[in-house]
């Protein structure tokens, strides 16, 4: 499934050059989360995907907490 989004998100990664952040808002049940997972799969080795509707309360804490700290959150993921 193609759409048309996919080739932003591919000039996003290419202008980017890692140093930016990627949010994805938009209605739901559109296909937001498969687009984006299929882009990553393609794009990068490796990759973490969080859905903050399904994500447990744990997870989304540590988002408060680690908010002005990116580099110790990610590494918290990485464990």
């Amino acid at each position: 499934m193609q759409r048309k989004i996919y080739d932003k998100l591919v000039k996003w990664k290419e202008d980017s050059n890692g140093k930016t952040a990627l949010l994805i808002d938009g209605a739901r049940r559109v296909g937001k989360s498969y687009i984006v997972e299929e882009f990553a799969k393609n794009n990068y080795k490796s990759y973490i995907m969080i859905d903050f509707n399904r994500a447990p309360l744990e997870i989304k804490n540590l988002f408060d907490l680690y908010l002005d700290d990116l580099d110790n959150l990610l590494e918290l993921f990485e464990n």
